[in-house]
């Protein structure tokens, strides 16, 4: 210790040493910590095809050419050989209500029973579309037996 004096006063100085030690072992102790305490996240993506090219013709799609027109107040099983089918379009929270699911999962199931073999469906949403309608239906037609999901936009009839 050295004491120094200035305008009359003693004080007194102490060098002091900042330890790290004892902060470099808690790190080390907490980084292992935190990475097992993370929590990692699954990303899935939704498989898709592209719809046909605007200039193929619609006869040129081999199969039924299934599609699923959603409309202001129905949605809408239409394909070669299949009669229209129309469900009311409810829904709840921007996706389909549970009787409009199930009417809709039975709809397709139907159709992919009377016609063995089809994988594939179009989706034909109307513009301002929930996604999470969209996303409903895609899981819809899967559960089905539609694995192979296409997605387009529907025109305007005056367009």
């Amino acid at each position: 210790m050295s004491r120094m004096r200035r305008k009359g006063a003693l004080q007194q100085s102490t060098e002091a040493q900042l330890e790290l030690r004892p902060l470099m072992n808690v790190i080390i102790v907490l980084i292992p910590m935190l990475l097992l305490s993370a929590v990692f996240m699954e990303i899935r993506a939704i498989e898709m095809t592209p719809p046909p090219a605007a200039h193929s013709a619609v006869a040129s799609v081999p199969g039924l050419d299934l599609v699923l027109r959603v409309q202001g107040s129905a949605y809408v099983i239409e394909g070669r050989d299949v009669a229209a089918i129309a469900v009311t379009r409810q829904n709840e929270n921007g996706a389909p209500t549970a009787p409009t699911a199930a009417a809709l999962t039975r709809a397709l199931a139907s159709v992919t029973a009377a016609h063995p073999g089809t994988k594939a469906i179009r989706i034909l949403a109307e513009p301002g579309t929930r996604y999470q309608e969209i996303v409903t239906l895609m899981d819809l037609a899967r559960a089905a037996g539609l694995t192979d999901t296409a997605l387009e936009g529907a025109t305007t009839k005056g367009a």
